[in-house]
């Protein structure tokens, strides 16, 4: 039986902190080997100091995990995915294991903000019609005006907040689907009902 490291690493040094927006801080193993928790092997870090290792090492499989949990938009994982530094097929860096291979259960500690966006999501629709996909694409191209305020500045993963993300994000309480699936429509990459 497998123990869990981040009760290792939490019996030695206490609960595992949770930075501003209240995503809990991540364990790394520094050798690469999740199978080795010993605790000279284990490192508490923000979920940013997180994905810069994995990106300065070239495991862009574990960049697009990460990056997910980061609650990154469909656009930025699909550069991850995309990148031509990108290893071998799946984006796992050669010679290693991805992380969540063989393994099930996988759960993510989520703040009281994450659980309701959870129970959101899963009431969310699956699919929308053609007119309000229609309707969608219109007053994208028609750059109706969207009130954000985020709109231009850059985030703490520096990259701009554009109207696009507004948008979708929008978009996505109106019609009561992800802002991911909204990107598709206005990308012309999702099949309407």
């Amino acid at each position: 039986m497998k123990t869990n490291y981040r009760k290792i690493w939490e019996s030695v040094n206490g609960s595992i902190p949770k930075d501003d927006e209240g995503r809990s801080y991540e364990i790394h193993h520094i050798d690469g080997n999740r199978e080795n928790n010993d605790l000279s092997n284990l490192m508490c870090i923000s979920i940013k100091e997180h994905y810069d290792i994995h990106y300065t090492q070239g495991d862009y499989g574990a960049c697009v995990m990460i990056a997910k949990r980061m609650l990154m938009s469909p656009e930025e994982i699909a550069n991850i995915q995309s990148g031509k530094k990108r290893p071998g097929i799946g984006g796992v860096k050669k010679g290693t294991t991805p992380w969540n291979k063989g393994k099930s259960g996988y759960t993510l500690e989520l703040s009281e903000e994450g659980k309701k966006r959870k129970l959101l999501s899963s009431k969310r629709n699956n699919k929308i019609t053609e007119e309000e996909s229609q309707k969608i694409k219109k007053d994208f191209l028609e750059s109706i005006e969207i009130k954000d305020e985020r709109i231009g500045i850059v985030q703490q993963n520096g990259r701009i907040f554009t109207y696009e993300r507004a948008f979708c994000l929008e978009y996505s309480k109106k019609y009561n689907v992800s802002d991911q699936y909204i990107y598709r429509i206005i990308k012309g990459k999702s099949k309407s009902v």
